[in-house]
């Protein structure tokens, strides 16, 4: 029975790390073909990088939203079938793909593509184990057992690893709202309106914190494109899904409908920002006794007692031998 289980234990690690890896793969593709793009059409011009560094930036930023260009699946009859039949399930998919920063154009048909594909490999996966190796398990047992596991590891699995991305893009976006707002401060007080102080810190936060500057270039075009503004910075709250991304967005929201002064509000939310990275950092801390007990128990007691104890015993030992 053991070559059997390092079998399961081997097909299931590598279908493991083909789902963690393959959304940085489809993320990277997209940028490099998006770059290449880019470049292509830089050269074609004729024109030098530096004169068409505005240009470049607007290129760029078109490729941050989601296309509304054609229909959701294209001509996949059997994705458009689920999209009407189960229209709240897509809005999941959707919003999950929003906050995971997954938004080009065929985005929903490689994310369902995903789904089918993990539950046939699962499926497959687990037809293969049980059949060939003598478990015992009936033939249809096998299968049903198999389109069970592949029907919900396929769909919760592809779920779960964008998740986790959407988790990580949360975390990079909270790591960078307290810069946000100090530069939105500077911006305010040198008299640049909204939308210019947004696309600013968007290109000035490009290299520090890429996932934040593209919610803002994102955020800076809608406000030009869409009149209501609260419905731009609901937009932005529902990408992000970050509590201190909400508080500025209603600020901004109150500063531009009722007049108040924007600086003012925003020296408010800085301070509060770096309050509460401070009270996080003693929080850790406060922690740092706890978390250090059981590698202090486990790696470096033993050590010491090696290192004290050790020419005791060895001199024991001598004493005992030459006895």
């Amino acid at each position: 029975m053991r070559e059997p289980f390092l079998d399961i234990i081997t097909l299931f690690v590598t279908f493991a790390v083909y789902l963690w890896v393959k959304p940085y793969a489809d993320m990277w593709a997209y940028r490099i073909a998006s770059s290449v793009k880019i470049a292509t059409r830089i050269k074609k011009v004729g024109t030098q990088a530096s004169e068409v560094e505005g240009s470049f930036v607007d290129e760029e930023d078109e490729n941050i939203g989601l296309s509304k260009k054609g229909p959701m699946f294209g001509d996949n009859k059997l994705f458009n079938f689920i999209g009407e039949k189960y229209p709240e399930l897509i809005e999941n998919m959707k919003v999950l793909l929003l906050k995971a920063g997954v938004r080009h154009d065929s985005a929903m048909e490689e994310f369902m593509t995903a789904k089918f594909t993990s539950g046939l490999s699962i499926f497959f996966i687990i037809l293969l184990l049980l059949g060939t190796n003598d478990f015992g398990v009936p033939f249809y047992l096998t299968c049903l057992i198999g389109i069970l596991g592949g029907v919900l590891g396929g769909h919760k699995l592809t779920d779960l690893n964008y998740e986790m991305l959407a988790n990580q893009r949360k975390e990079a976006i909270d790591k960078g709202v307290p810069d946000l707002v100090d530069l939105l401060v500077i911006c305010a007080e040198s008299g640049l309106d909204l939308t210019k102080s947004i696309r600013r810190i968007a290109r000035e936060m490009r290299t520090s914190n890429p996932v934040l500057a593209d919610e803002l270039s994102l955020t800076s075009i809608e406000l030009e494109m869409i009149p209501d503004h609260r419905q731009v910075f609901t937009n932005l709250e529902n990408r992000t899904d970050c509590l201190e991304i909400k508080t500025i967005s209603k600020t901004l929201s109150q500063a531009l409908e009722y007049g108040s002064s924007l600086s003012t509000s925003l020296k408010e939310l800085a301070v509060e920002s770096r309050e509460k990275r401070m009270l996080e950092a003693e929080g850790k801390a406060a922690q740092a006794p706890t978390l250090l007990t059981l590698p202090l128990m486990f790696f470096i007691m033993p050590c010491l007692f090696i290192v004290m104890l050790g020419p005791v015993i060895i001199g024991m030992l001598d004493s005992f031998a030459s006895k």
